[in-house]
């Protein structure tokens, strides 16, 4: 109980071990107030989550912060192909009642956020936002990455869109940005199987990574003590022991873009990274719509949670 609000946590792998979850739908006739003959039929709807300690209706519930989903691990109780479809069927049941509630607020609603997870659709809108973005191609054209690498001088970073792997009860592996060389521009034969993202590599003066919270931008600048180019070009390469946070402040003509793009994008939370340039542009390279900041709050004691906890209460009235 905080703020007079009672909250609940649900662990979506813990669904259907440890979490029931049943939905129930039924028609229910009432009398209509232009006859008394007449009568019309309502729908009632509800669903019901309960697990050891607690319990609770649709019915009773305001607001949702949507975390991040993980899909159960069955393998203790099942295996072979009645495993196989008993998470599939239980992924797709959870999904199908927890994500259709209604009169309910959602800090994104899983479907905003998956649509949020479009990388081109954010740096198209950030664009139109007014945000300084680095020159971006998405292809799986050997000639455009030539042309582009000549472009920008040799300057250029490869990304990947989704993670490199995605196994069931563990958390999806993902590539980091890597510099790319001439020796990369002689191998770009498998690209026509999978294409990749290709980006200016920018001067970076200090990296940022923004915990946007309906509005609010609670900012940090990253401060490595690695000398490795690869740490340099992506600092989740670097150790704990090599990164830290530290405050900063950003401009407000940058928290207004900021807006701009994330209501545009329908998104009212996301973990946005951004590079001051060594031209002191501020360069936005992605949002993501479940990103982490927890580090930011632990470091920087920054009041993130306490923001979302008063989007919650505002937006649930």
């Amino acid at each position: 109980m905080t703020a007079g609000v009672e909250a609940v946590r649900l662990n979506s792998d813990q669904f259907p071990l440890n979490i029931q979850i049943g939905g129930s739908l039924q028609t229910l006739p009432f009398d209509s107030p232009s006859s008394e003959e007449q009568h019309l039929e309502k729908a009632h709807v509800d669903t019901l989550i309960s697990t050891e300690g607690w319990s609770i209706n649709e019915s009773n519930i305001g607001a949702i912060w949507h975390r991040k989903n993980r899909v159960s691990d069955l393998s203790s109780a099942l295996e072979g192909d009645v495993l196989a479809q008993a998470t599939r069927e239980s992924e797709c049941i959870k999904q199908s009642l927890l994500y259709s509630f209604e009169d309910v607020f959602w800090l994104d609603h899983p479907n905003t956020q998956l649509a949020g997870e479009n990388k081109w659709l954010q740096l198209r809108m950030a664009k139109k936002a007014g945000l300084d973005v680095p020159a971006t191609l998405f292809t799986n054209i050997p000639d455009q990455v030539k042309a582009f690498y000549k472009q920008c001088n040799g300057d250029i970073v490869a990304k990947m869109h989704t993670p490199l792997t995605v196994s069931m009860g563990k958390p999806p592996a993902f590539v980091y940005t890597s510099k790319v060389t001439e020796a990369h521009l002689a191998d770009l034969d498998s690209l026509r199987f999978s294409p990749m993202i290709f980006q200016q590599q920018v001067k970076k003066q200090v990296e940022l990574r923004i915990a946007y919270v309906d509005g609010h931008c609670f900012p940090a600048k990253v401060n490595l003590s690695s000398n490795d180019e690869k740490e340099l070009l992506d600092w989740r390469k670097a150790t704990p022991t090599q990164s830290n946070w530290q405050h900063t402040d950003i401009p407000e003509s940058l928290v207004q873009k900021l807006r701009v793009f994330m209501d545009s994008m329908n998104l009212k939370f996301g973990a946005i990274d951004i590079i001051l340039d060594t031209a002191r542009k501020y360069q936005f390279l992605e949002v993501n719509p479940a990103g982490e900041w927890g580090m930011l709050e632990a470091e920087l004691d920054l009041p993130i949670s306490k923001q979302i906890a008063q989007t919650l209460i505002k937006y649930s009235q």
